[in-house]
């Protein structure tokens, strides 16, 4: 009889602590799994990298990584990160790296949260003697990805980023002697008809009042 109502005693507070778990699950854990943030952080100074950060990880939770490159799958835990915080180095930058990250609890075998994040492609411009000379082109930046649809020769980007560079140098009062020169037409000729129909309107009310010769 003792035992019967000893193992009754441990199913209740076995069902208990599951119900208790659930719970947590279901509310607090569930709202901290939904604040687990993911980006990718581009490195330019000295090295040239990327840094996949996961924040705000608790100690109720854990993530898996997935890296479609390897095709590895690696666990975090909070005792991994520091202060919430993980930083995953990614030196493969030749080509996109995308990541999958799923967080979990104890509570629960299914993921409470799933993220997204990739990394971009290195751009190999970025070291050509060009860019070196400009480097606060746009089309110079490390990661810089031309839209798709648009993607240029080298030779044509290298004559793109000649004449930015030359309409860069150009003072304000060359832009405005170049305005006159391209648009002057533009400007006269309205002038031109303007006068040219005021002086005929005119000589014809002069005529009417007899004051031509």
């Amino acid at each position: 009889m003792k035992k019967i109502i000893y193992i009754v005693l441990a199913s209740i507070i076995f069902s208990l602590n599951i119900l208790q778990c659930k719970a947590i699950c279901n509310d607090d854990v569930l709202l901290k799994a939904k604040n687990i943030n993911v980006e990718a952080i581009p490195i330019t100074e000295n090295d040239i990298y990327y840094i996949i950060r996961i924040s705000n990880l608790t100690p109720e939770l854990y993530v898996t990584v997935y890296e479609d490159d390897n095709k590895t799958t690696t666990t975090y835990t909070y005792e991994d990160s520091e202060n919430g915080v993980i930083d995953i180095e990614q030196w493969y930058i030749y080509e996109r790296v995308y990541y999958t990250v799923n967080v979990y609890s104890e509570c629960d075998e299914e993921s409470l949260n799933e993220l997204y994040v990739n990394t971009k492609k290195f751009n190999k411009r970025f070291r050509y003697e060009i860019c070196v000379e400009n480097p606060e082109l746009e089309k110079c930046q490390p990661f810089y990805e031309e839209p798709i649809g648009e993607e240029q020769t080298d030779e044509e980007f290298y004559n793109e980023v000649q004449q930015e560079k030359a309409e860069s140098e150009i003072t304000t009062l060359d832009k405005i002697w170049n305005f006159i020169k391209d648009y002057y037409l533009y400007v006269i000729i309205p002038f031109a008809i303007i006068g040219l129909g005021y002086g005929i309107a005119i000589y014809i009310y002069k005529s009417k009042r007899g004051e031509t010769k």
